[in-house]
């Protein structure tokens, strides 16, 4: 049942299903709610209430048009005011793609109440001293990067809102899942390629881990609700990572988690972040690799995923 949750300034659409011990699922870019069709079921049967926003920004909820409304605080007191709206003093965060950095923070903006956090493709990270695109510039001086091309305010919007979007949907999706990875759908392209250029398209037919139908639901949710609120949250790496520092050594002293794919592109794209990740969680109880899955590991790997959602939420009773 999808419910609307005024939450921090915001109206969310937010499905909840089941009862018992909340779980907040947190999606990411280009993504939906849609993106957790196949865990709710698994974990409402299990028996947890789970609760799963459109995020800030997309689908059917609200889309604030200001950058600063997409800060990881900002984002964090999103789901915190979800879990107080539906009643639960505690709860789980699990995020995948920008949901698990949303996750990350949350456990640490509310150690009271986030009893666990479970992050999908993006570990958690400390800030660096540096400031993020100075890293990337010296990292692909030459080369497109995607969220460096979303900084220019309208040019990427432009650009999804001109495309075939359902195609250009297929060809993100492809080009990050496992075989597209395993296939480098994704192409080295110059600095001042459009975004998609620099990927190939998907190869005809459906998608092996998304039916014809839920890519058309994504289509349909981004053609109305148009990328400018989607894209803000690439806009404040700054903004987070001072904001960061605000919470300290960034050690999450909760019960972690993380699932990535053997073919996870955001590992691949800078050193050390699980390195990064293991240093800072003072109590990371699982880290998975599925062989042969990409980016959208939820969507890839549903059952895979689901056993180990719900083993690490068995681990982790006890506080909930």
């Amino acid at each position: 049942m999808v419910q609307r949750v005024q939450a921090n300034g915001v109206s969310l659409a937010v499905q909840v299903e089941g009862s018992g011990p909340l779980v907040i699922l947190m999606h990411g870019w280009p993504e939906l709610g849609l993106s957790w069709r196949n865990q709710v079921p698994a974990l409402a049967a299990a028996g947890y209430r789970v609760a799963v926003p459109d995020m800030r920004g997309y689908g059917a909820s609200d889309k604030p048009d200001a950058i600063t409304a997409y800060t990881l605080d900002t984002l964090a007191d999103d789901m915190q005011a979800v879990a107080r709206a539906l009643g639960a003093d505690t709860w789980v965060a699990v995020g995948h793609d920008w949901g698990a950095p949303v996750a990350w923070r949350c456990a640490l903006r509310f150690p009271a109440h986030v009893a666990a956090v479970f992050g999908m493709s993006v570990p958690h990270a400390k800030p660096s001293r540096t400031p993020f695109f100075d890293i990337i510039e010296a990292r692909f001086p030459d080369r497109f990067f995607y969220m460096r091309y979303f900084q220019q305010e309208g040019v990427a919007e432009a650009e999804l809102a001109g495309s075939d979007l359902p195609e250009a949907l297929r060809g993100i999706y492809y080009s990050a899942s496992g075989p597209g990875f395993a296939a480098r759908a994704g192409r080295s392209a110059p600095r001042d390629a459009r975004l998609l250029d620099s990927f190939s398209p998907a190869p005809p037919g459906p998608l092996g881990f998304m039916t014809d139908a839920d890519l058309a639901a994504y289509a349909a949710a981004f053609q109305a609700g148009g990328w400018r609120g989607p894209l803000n949250w690439y806009r404040n790496f700054d903004r987070n990572a001072a904001d960061a520092r605000a919470y300290g050594d960034a050690v999450i002293r909760q019960p972690a988690g993380f699932l990535a794919g053997e073919y996870e592109a955001v590992l691949y794209m800078l050193p050390g972040q699980l390195e990064n990740m293991r240093a800072h969680c003072a109590d990371l109880r699982m880290e998975r690799r599925p062989a042969g899955a990409g980016h959208w590991i939820q969507q890839e790997r549903p059952e895979e995923t689901n056993a180990v959602l719900l083993e690490f939420l068995g681990q982790v009773g006890d506080r909930l």
